[in-house]
């Protein structure tokens, strides 16, 4: 029995009604295709939560607070799984917190990709000041 099963088992408590259904109607679970767009959204979560879970060990690991691209890979997928989310939802609140974050993200990353391209950007040859640029 998977967890939609067991859920409506656990709701449907025979004649007197299961002691789940007030939350299921609430949730609108009747529907299959709003259960699937629920496990989209809790998955959609679950990767936006695993990048605090990936920055903690990067920072224990390192013995200092650290931000890990995949931090914010985490964050911009997950965002966009919420986003998505939020968009079939009709949720505009959801939407716009997605929207403006996935900006952040997007833009931590394309300066992580900078800075690594830095270096060879002027062919190997120094740059006018004569120092390196710094990692």
């Amino acid at each position: 029995m998977n967890a939609i099963e067991l859920l409506g088992a656990a709701a449907d408590g025979g004649a007197g009604g299961g002691f789940l259904q007030p939350l299921l109607e609430w949730f609108r679970m009747e529907d299959p295709w709003r259960k699937w767009l629920i496990g989209f959204g809790f998955l959609g979560q679950a990767v936006f939560f695993a990048r605090w879970i990936i920055q903690w060990i990067a920072s224990e690991q390192r013995g200092v607070s650290h931000m890990p691209v995949l931090f914010w890979w985490c964050s911009l997928l997950g965002a966009l799984m919420l986003f998505v989310y939020f968009l079939l939802d009709h949720d505009p609140v959801g939407m716009l917190g997605q929207g403006v974050g996935w900006t952040v993200y997007s833009r931590n990353l394309y300066l992580i990709k900078r800075r690594h391209r830095r270096p060879t950007d002027t062919g190997g040859r120094p740059k006018a000041s004569g120092h390196a640029a710094p990692d």
